[in-house]
């Protein structure tokens, strides 16, 4: 396993098994521009716009831990705040950092396969004001979930960048796992947007990179599940049946809204799920504990 780390990652890891990076903006002044402050570990998407409006600052204005966080706010369409978290990684680490995103706003962020801002996106996710959390790859959502407005969300990337995997964990609860195809973890990129419809505004607040053990592939544990499912195309109902009894099964559209959510206790002789649902593609999703399958449902009439 290769390790390429940033000398501004390395500042605190001059002791054996010392976290790599850790930043909870206690030891700035409210008001302070991160990427002038903390450079070279953060910097602006726009290389010599620091200490401008696309520049983030420390605040006091909410804080999980100490008094302080990072405030990332903008318009509906966009920016211009727009700040990156430095990384330039090969091997398998640990992205943690912990989110509050207001009632009535929405967030975004995304994570660069290069430490040159806009050379390729590894994935993006978009926090809409109705708790809505959608990991989109490569333009396709691949991994949906649910955080409370208001409310300090933790989020944590387990990326391997040698097995080309990504395990998500909110809340130190696993989510999913997705591809991750870059050959670096170039950065984590804090862009005030959101839902597109909602204004994006959050807080950032007790950021950790660290090593981690090699992020293993678990579709055999997932694929444990045994899941079957059609037709496929449906019209106005799939029959499910699975190797277990009880599980939560969902169908979700490609922008992360769930459509259907039902707990079922009887897929193993088979159970038949109506729906009422326009044309197009759904995701089909069946979930018991840390087990999680997604396919692809068609819907044509």
């Amino acid at each position: 396993m290769k390790h390429i780390l940033l000398p501004a990652l390395l500042l605190t890891a001059g002791a054996l098994n010392a976290q790599l990076y850790t930043e909870n903006f206690d030891s700035y002044a409210v008001g302070d521009f991160i990427a002038v402050e903390a450079g070279p570990a953060w910097a602006t998407w726009t290389a010599g716009s620091e200490g401008t409006e696309i520049d983030a600052q420390v605040t006091d204005e909410a804080a999980l831990s100490g008094a302080q966080s990072l405030k990332i706010f903008g318009n509906v369409a966009g920016g211009p705040m727009d700040v990156v978290l430095v990384a330039g990684l090969e091997g398998a680490y640990e992205v943690t950092f912990n989110m509050l995103i207001p009632e009535g706003n929405s967030g975004y962020y995304n994570v660069q396969e290069n430490q040159v801002p806009g050379t390729a996106w590894a994935f993006e996710c978009v926090l809409g004001s109705d708790g809505s959390i959608n990991y989109n790859v490569d333009g396709v959502i691949l991994a949906a979930g649910a955080y409370t407005p208001g409310e300090w969300l933790k989020v944590t990337h387990l990326i391997d960048t040698d097995s080309d995997l990504m395990h998500l964990y909110l809340d130190d609860v696993y989510l999913a796992q997705v591809p991750y195809d870059g050959a670096q973890i170039g950065g984590v990129n804090f862009y005030a947007a959101g839902d597109g419809v909602n204004i994006p505004t959050y807080y950032l607040d007790d950021v950790l990179v660290d090593i981690t053990d090699p992020v293993v592939d678990n579709v055999q544990v997932v694929t444990a599940l045994d899941c079957t499912f059609g037709p496929n195309p449906a019209q106005d109902f799939v029959r499910v049946q699975a190797n277990l009894e009880n599980a939560l099964v969902r169908v979700l559209a490609l922008d992360g809204k769930v459509v259907l959510e039902e707990r079922r206790n009887d897929l193993v002789g088979g159970a038949q799920l109506n729906l009422d649902l326009d044309n197009g593609i759904y995701l089909l999703e069946l979930t018991n504990g840390s087990q999680r399958m997604t396919q692809r449902l068609v819907i044509q009439k």
